[in-house]
C-alpha cells in the first residue's frame, strides 16, 4: 500500500481516524506548509492529519513538531495535530503524549478489515500482496482460515509476515509457540523450516540477506523471542552468535552491518 493509497482511504472514511469529522482537503497548503489531509471535527476545530505509510519513525515525529510551532498561533490556538500510520512503536507514542500531539495506529489488517465489512472491494486493492492474509481473515469464516494458501507454495517469510507483520505486537514466545502458530495457520508447513531467529532485528544466521529479510521479531534469550512486526523503529545492536556485527540506529530506514556473514 501506498501513502497515497493510505490518504485515499482515509479522505473517504474519516471514522477510521475518529466520528464526526468533515473533510475539507488534501495536500491544503497552510503556514507555508503542504497538509496531507484537514478535517473538522465535531467541534469545529480544524484537525490538521499528517498521514505515514508502515511504521512512524522518529524524524517523522519531528517533522510534526516543526508543523505545530508553525501552524499553531494567537489566531488560531486550538488546530490540531494528529500523526497517523499503520504502526506508532511504544516509544513515539510517549515522545507524542509527551509533547501534547495526537496519535491514531490503523494496521493494515484493521484497514482491510473496516474496508471487506463495508463491501470496498476497490480500495482493498490498495493491501499489498505480502499483506493479503489480512484481507483474508475478513473474508473466511472462523476456522477455514488460510484454506485459501494450503497446497501453494507461500514462503515461509510470506507465512511469518501474515501471522506477525501486524498482529501480537509485544508478545513474547517460545520458538515451540512460534512454530505452532505458523503450522496451524499453514497446515502441511514443515515445522524444521520455521527459524524464528531468522527475522530478527537483533540476531542474523549465516547464510541470510539481513538487510534484505524481512524483521518480526525481538530475541530474548532462552529461545524466547518478542514480536515487534513489520517496520519496526528499532534501535539497538545486532549479533551473530556472541559477536556484535551491526546496529540499528533509531529512526534510521534499515540496520548498519560492520561484517558481512552470508557465507
Amino acid at each position: 500500500m501506498k501513502e497515497q493509497e493510505f490518504e485515499n482511504i482515509l479522505e473517504r472514511y474519516p471514522e477510521l481516524i475518529e466520528q464526526g469529522l468533515s473533510f475539507q482537503g488534501r495536500q491544503v497548503p497552510i503556514g507555508g506548509k503542504f497538509i496531507d489531509l484537514l478535517y473538522v471535527d465535531r467541534y469545529g476545530q480544524k484537525l490538521i492529519v499528517e498521514v505515514k505509510k508502515g511504521a512512524v519513525l522518529r524524524t517523522h515525529v519531528g517533522q510534526l513538531l516543526d508543523y505545530e510551532g508553525e501552524l499553531l498561533s494567537p489566531d488560531d490556538p486550538t488546530v490540531r495535530i494528529m500523526m497517523v500510520g499503520n504502526r506508532v512503536p511504544p516509544n513515539l507514542r510517549r515522545a507524542l503524549d509527551h509533547h501534547g500531539l495526537e496519535w491514531k495506529e490503523l494496521p493494515v489488517s484493521h484497514l482491510a478489515r473496516f474496508l471487506s465489512q463495508r463491501n470496498d472491494w476497490e480500495y482493498l486493492e490498495y493491501v499489498r500482496e505480502e499483506d493479503a492474509e489480512a484481507m483474508i481473515r475478513t473474508k473466511l469464516q472462523p476456522g477455514t482460515i488460510h484454506q485459501r494458501e494450503q497446497g501453494s507454495a507461500t514462503s515461509i517469510k510470506d507465512k511469518l509476515l501474515a501471522v506477525f507483520g501486524s498482529q501480537h505486537f509485544g508478545e513474547v514466545l517460545t520458538r515451540k509457540q512460534i512454530i505452532d502458530m505458523i503450522v496451524e495457520a499453514y497446515p502441511g508447513t514443515n515445522r524444521t523450516s520455521v527459524i524464528p531467529s531468522d527475522y530478527c532485528y537483533n540476531r542474523c544466521n549465516r547464510g541470510i540477506e539481513f538487510e534484505s529479510t524481512s524483521h518480526l521479531l525481538e530475541y530474548q534469550g532462552n529461545a524466547r523471542y518478542k514480536v515487534l512486526g513489520h517496520d519496526f523503529d528499532y534501535d539497538g545492536p545486532i549479533y551473530w552468535k556472541d559477536k556484535q556485527v551491526g546496529e540499528w540506529r533509531r529512526g534510521e530506514a534499515g540496520p548498519r552491518i560492520w561484517e558481512n556473514i552470508r557465507r
